[in-house]
């Protein structure tokens, strides 16, 4: 057991086992992995609007820079990056980045989002 801790303990190590993160795209403050982080526990316990807004938009363009997840140019958030936001809050945010909402392909606990210039 001591092993398997000494290797996700040890730095950079975690972040390749589960796929890490691409460069150029950012750490995220809220948390990377499977486990709540303190901050993100905070946010789920009393989370004002306005820090729903910071974490949905850095989320969003987190996504953004990952790039594409779908072979349709599609990206796709969890519903712990904006659940205290909402679909409304979330689309108004996409928007200003050039995505939208693709609200026939709505998952429980994953909002899919297209390019704004991609049909409906």
């Amino acid at each position: 057991m001591g092993v398997i801790a000494a290797l996700f303990a040890g730095a950079g190590l975690a972040a390749p086992l589960f796929g890490g993160t691409p460069k150029g795209v950012p750490k995220d403050p809220y948390g990377d992995g499977v486990f709540l982080s303190r901050r993100q526990y905070r946010l789920e316990l009393s989370g004002t609007p306005e820090e729903w807004r910071e974490r949905a938009g850095f989320a969003l363009r987190r996504a953004v820079a990952r790039g594409p997840q779908g072979p349709d140019g599609t990206i796709w958030l969890p519903v712990s990056a904006y659940r205290g936001l909402g679909l409304e809050g979330l689309d108004e945010l996409a928007g200003a980045l050039g995505w939208r909402l693709d609200r026939d392909r709505l998952r429980f606990g994953t909002v899919v989002l297209t390019p704004v210039s991609a049909p409906r």
